[in-house]
């Protein structure tokens, strides 16, 4: 069966179209994801398959080790309390620094604004997408480029851990959305520790829940 793609370029079509089956479980943890598959499924030339892996790969949604396959990458425990904890280390500071001059760019508040707008339906690459954007844009507001990238490798690693989140219902994105405004509030009300804070419970609010989630497939 040919899959159909969206009217635009064929080649982010199949990007999209390739994002949301990985988000959405459709191409499960661990399944490789190969050129010759990509060309079967979607009928499309060989280039465009092998170009839209990378960029997949590039987004952290698939891994490629040497002379294999690109997969799905498969997170355990220890992979996802670390991609917590680093995310962690970098996003407190960045808010805490933020804090200190009161500053929210109109990214970062157009990017939140986005984010409510699609907690309140069920397009859950979309949430995903606009949760990633919302905290890429806090970080790069700092404008540091070293720091953007190493935030940026990380977070495009914990994508699928956010769309683990969502396709099992783990959290309400209304709740999520409350949390990134907690987080507003206390880098515009110019109080450091408090913006760290927010941003320290925010993941350890979606990493508590994905952790027990993981335990309980594990049973």
């Amino acid at each position: 069966m040919t899959i159909r793609l969206a009217t635009q370029s064929v080649g982010e079509a199949l990007v999209a179209s390739l994002r949301e089956r990985i988000l959405t479980e459709d191409i499960p943890a661990g399944v490789p994801v190969t050129e010759a598959s990509v060309v079967e499924a979607y009928s499309v030339a060989r280039q465009t398959a092998k170009a839209a892996i990378e960029r997949l790969v590039a987004e952290g949604l698939l891994e490629r080790t040497t002379h294999k396959s690109a997969r799905v990458p498969v997170l355990d425990e220890r992979q996802v309390k670390d991609l917590y904890f680093a995310r962690g280390v970098i996003e407190s500071r960045c808010y805490e620094l933020l804090a200190e001059e009161g500053k929210v760019s109109s990214d970062a508040q157009t990017a939140h604004d986005s984010f409510a707008a699609s907690a309140e339906g069920d397009d859950l690459p979309s949430i995903v997408y606009e949760d990633v954007r919302f905290h890429r844009a806090l970080v790069d507001s700092l404008d540091s480029p070293r720091l953007s990238r190493a935030h940026e490798l990380i977070i495009n690693e914990m994508r699928l851990c956010l769309a683990q989140v969502q396709s099992h219902q783990l959290l309400d994105p209304a709740e999520i959305a409350r949390e990134h405004q907690a987080i507003l509030d206390a880098i515009r009300d110019k109080d450091p520790r408090q913006a760290a804070d927010a941003g320290l419970a925010h993941l350890a609010h979606a990493e508590s829940k994905l952790l027990a989630h993981m335990a309980v497939g594990k049973a």
